[in-house]
């Protein structure tokens, strides 16, 4: 058995499992894949929101429509962790840079697996740039969920930190 590269995680040494989305639905795959590592595990399970807010309100000012759909999202991913024996971590994080604030969010909660769903149309999940962004400045372990089949699959030059 290969041993895992230094500073790698293997499942049985992940404890917090972070799924996030970015003003649409979260991908049901990618909350499914995050709640199947989390009980294969035993790691906590977040499932973040991430809900940018304009730089001309304040952090805290009432976003009433983007708030309802954050809300309405979580409470569907919560319902997917339901089978699993699970209580997630459910939360809104209100930031000005989703890029800057998932990674923010990851060091706060010393988040030890990321797991992103990506989708070619981008209705649900993480548009595809900020996954590759975040794929490629993470401090922690990455999943990235990916249909094969659904629409063009990322080439090498998209994983790639080279312009």
């Amino acid at each position: 058995m290969t041993e895992p590269k230094s500073g790698a995680h293997t499942a049985d040494r992940w404890t917090r499992i972070m799924a996030p989305t970015l003003g649409r639905p979260f991908s049901r795959r990618c909350v499914d894949i995050a709640c199947r590592l989390a009980k294969s595990s035993g790691s906590n399970l977040y499932l973040v929101y991430v809900l940018e807010v304009p730089r001309v309100l304040g952090l805290d000012s009432a976003m009433p429509e983007e708030e309802s759909l954050a809300s309405e999202a979580l409470e569907a991913a919560v319902k997917i962790a339901t089978p699993f024996k699970l209580t997630p971590v459910a939360r809104t994080h209100r930031v000005r840079n989703a890029k800057d604030g998932i990674l923010a969010f990851i060091n706060e909660q010393e988040i030890d697996l990321l797991v992103l769903g990506a989708r070619p149309d981008e209705a649900h999940g993480m548009p595809r740039e900020l996954t590759r962004e975040l794929f490629m400045a993470s401090p922690c372990e990455v999943v990235v969920d990916y249909i094969a089949g659904e629409g063009q699959a990322p080439s090498e030059d998209d994983l790639s930190d080279e312009d």
